[in-house]
């Protein structure tokens, strides 16, 4: 079965190290597209956060945001589909991660809320997000607690992709035991090294993320799929992270980069190279001559 709609990873996937896209992959994104291929880029990053990377490489076309917690197009910025927390479960983590010392992350769905990041709680701000929200044009707004006011209280609760926070990883991993038992058919609760300087993940340092548990990039890639009136079996996944798990193993056919963690890539069918020497263009080829 040909393919017709090609999604790719981007932090260390498609970008190398250098948190760039090499001259070759960008000529394999219009090879594939003269082929009449769809690219797609699937990220956790928030639209913002790969907003300047999905312009300068795809120009125009989707991407996947947030873990799959959001449709964006690359042209306009345009919301296009998403799924937020409800609102008692926003409340319930925050006020977790606030009472276990740290700084809650309310990562927004900006094209409604008007920013970015509501970060509530007195912890400080850790390093790896200053360098984060330094290098990124995010707006953010900070409170010591959720509102009591029933008004304010719920526009701070409206439009939120994703709960999280930043810490140890040992501290981080009980904090995610914690709220995951709590309610968890109702949360996706995952934790992995944050992006530190230079497009680095650091080994200490853990980013906690807490979607709705329908959450999963594979799952919009289906939504994608039928607005396109596309079967997912013609769909091409490429991927090397914990998020990537579940379009890797949906799809047909799917390749891990040789980065990927080994208990990511055994969901893949296939294996690519590493992210520094061309994955995508490699899979593209292989696309190619297949069809």
């Amino acid at each position: 079965m040909r393919c017709q709609i090609l999604v790719t990873d981007l932090d260390g996937t498609l970008l190398n190290r250098r948190g760039e896209v090499s001259p070759r992959n960008l000529q394999a994104i219009d090879r594939a597209r003269q082929a009449g291929i769809e690219v797609v880029f699937a990220t956790g990053r928030s639209w913002i956060e790969c907003r300047s990377v999905a312009k300068s490489a795809l120009g125009s076309g989707m991407t996947i945001t947030a873990g799959g917690a959001a449709l964006h197009e690359v042209a306009t910025g345009t919301c296009q589909d998403r799924i937020v927390i409800p609102h008692d479960l926003v409340a319930h983590c925050t006020q977790s991660l606030v009472h276990q010392g740290h700084l809650a992350h309310l990562l927004k769905d900006a094209t409604r809320a008007g920013y970015d990041y509501l970060l509530v709680g007195d912890a400080q701000l850790d390093e790896a997000s200053r360098w984060w929200f330094s290098v990124h044009p995010l707006q953010t707004r900070a409170v010591a607690a959720l509102a009591h006011d029933a008004a304010l209280r719920s526009e701070q609760l409206d439009d939120v992709l994703r709960v999280g926070t930043v810490a140890v990883a040992s501290e981080l991993a009980r904090v995610a035991a914690t709220i995951r038992a709590d309610v968890p058919e109702r949360l996706t609760v995952k934790h992995w090294p944050a992006l530190v300087a230079l497009g680095q993940a650091g080994v200490d340092t853990h980013l906690l993320e807490i979607f709705d548990a329908d959450v999963d990039k594979w799952k919009m890639i289906e939504r994608l799929c039928a607005s396109r009136d596309v079967d997912p079996r013609e769909v091409v996944t490429i991927g090397d992270g914990l998020n990537d798990i579940g379009m890797l193993q949906g799809c047909e056919r799917s390749y891990a980069v040789a980065n990927a963690q080994d208990d990511v890539a055994h969901f893949a069918k296939r294996r690519a190279p590493d992210h520094d020497n061309d994955a995508f263009a490699f899979v593209v080829e292989d696309i190619l001559n297949g069809q």
